[in-house]
């Protein structure tokens, strides 16, 4: 199986006021996609039994922060719904490529007195994503 590193991620936020890049900087993304189940255990079921109901996506996002990173807090800013590109390994033709549409989260911000600051940004996915390919 081949195998690849992050560091060729190409992700973008298409928002309101614009168009970011989230891959300039940044240390590391997840992709977390998870459904939700409710118990369906009833009578003489000896063991439980669940349906599936709704999926949901979240994204985590993590940077440094740029000097006189204005643009990027508030391209951020929470509740700001937008559409979220990722491309795990790059814009090549036949790589994945996931487009979801979501609300970021608010950025959280560090400053440290004696290291690089740094940013994260939680995405929730509201609607359906696309997970396809360049």
């Amino acid at each position: 199986m081949t195998r690849f590193v992050g560091s060729g991620l190409v992700a973008t936020w298409v928002h309101p006021a614009g168009t970011i890049t989230l891959s300039t900087d940044f240390t590391s993304m997840n992709y977390d996609n998870s459904g939700k189940l409710v118990d369906a255990t009833a009578g003489a079921d000896t063991f439980d039994v669940y349906l599936a109901t709704t999926k949901n996506v979240k994204v985590g996002y993590q940077a440094l922060m740029p000097s006189a990173g204005t643009a990027l807090e508030d391209a951020l800013a929470a509740n700001t719904f937008g559409t979220l590109t990722v491309q795990p390994e790059g814009t090549a033709t036949g790589k994945r490529k996931y487009t979801i549409p979501a609300f970021a989260q608010g950025a959280k911000i560090t400053w440290p007195y004696a290291d690089t600051c740094s940013v994260t940004c939680d995405f929730q996915g509201s609607g359906t994503p696309t997970i396809g390919v360049n």
